[in-house]
């Protein structure tokens, strides 16, 4: 067991060496782009004046930053040992190819398939989130009222366990490649933020395609007015196909956070409100709701 788990880590550290100086990189350039008013989407506001910070700066450190280099390596680990994988060559012919039907494929056959369906899977789970079964689970990230790349964090571990990980879960077992996991982690981070920046971006007749700040911005806009629709994490297209695209021209979203004066703000006060709650609480937006999901731009 200890040598597997040394294994593991020492192969996500190897190729994290490589992809963590590029995240970096364009995070200095992503954020250097807000200071410009004019690429902004609430000109004015910038994230290091947001009075949800602290917040948000829990959830990176605790969820998002610490959470996805350890999650992973585990989820790998347990991987390996259902596979009765035990030595470090084993380990490491498992992290290049996986084990599964998707597994004699090559890296980027396996990263093609990865990229569509797991943001095809995500669609789906963040719209189950949005009912008023799971909503308490999924309000603490639409509790930011002031949107920007630091509420990309803002995500109960209910959340993640339920989406994330059992996406994760799903890839590992129809044998994709953890080495083509690890591969797009700071991707995900870095598409993550993107969206959620403060930046009035539409890429013109890309947005039908993938998912841009302008998008994703109405998603955390009012539920009568965007906030049942833009689930796609990457691929927008997954909304047009599905009835729940909504960018009217010209506009942007000026109103976010929960329907609710009572959501605690503090990061231990939202931890613990899923669990405080004796109903199901209604969701900020219902994903079948026809008034919204079937707008169009």
């Amino acid at each position: 067991m200890i040598d597997v788990t040394v294994a593991v880590f020492s192969k996500v550290f190897e190729i994290y060496t490589h992809e963590i100086p590029i995240l970096i990189g364009l995070a200095l350039i992503f954020t250097g782009l807000t200071i410009f008013e004019s690429q902004t989407s609430t000109p004015g506001k910038v994230w290091w004046r947001n009075p949800g910070l602290p917040t948000d700066i829990c959830y990176a450190l605790i969820h998002a930053v610490v959470g996805p280099y350890f999650r992973i390596p585990a989820l790998i680990v347990l991987a390996l040992l259902l596979n009765g994988v035990m030595t470090g060559d084993e380990v490491t012919q498992y992290f290049k190819n996986g084990r599964g039907p998707l597994s004699g494929l090559s890296f980027w056959w396996q990263a093609l398939i990865y990229l569509l369906l797991a943001d095809f899977l995500s669609y789906w789970i963040h719209r189950g989130f949005h009912t008023a079964a799971m909503w308490r689970y999924h309000a603490a990230h639409h509790s930011s009222e002031q949107v920007d790349w630091t509420s990309s964090y803002r995500f109960h571990p209910v959340n993640l366990m339920l989406q994330h990980s059992l996406v994760g879960v799903i890839m590992v077992h129809i044998g994709i490649a953890p080495e083509v996991m690890v591969f797009f982690l700071p991707w995900d981070i870095l598409s993550a933020a993107f969206v959620h920046a403060n930046v009035n971006w539409t890429f013109g007749p890309v947005k039908y395609i993938l998912a841009t700040p302008v998008f994703h911005r109405w998603h955390h806009g009012p539920v009568n007015e965007g906030g049942s629709s833009n689930f796609a994490p990457t691929f927008a297209f997954w909304d047009v196909l599905f009835g729940t695209f909504y960018m009217p021209e010209g506009r942007l979203p000026q109103e976010f956070g929960v329907d609710d004066h009572h959501f605690p703000k503090s990061y231990l006060g939202q931890l613990i409100y899923p669990f405080t709650q004796k109903e199901p609480t209604a969701a900020s937006a219902d994903a079948a709701s026809p008034d919204v999901a079937g707008a169009t731009p």
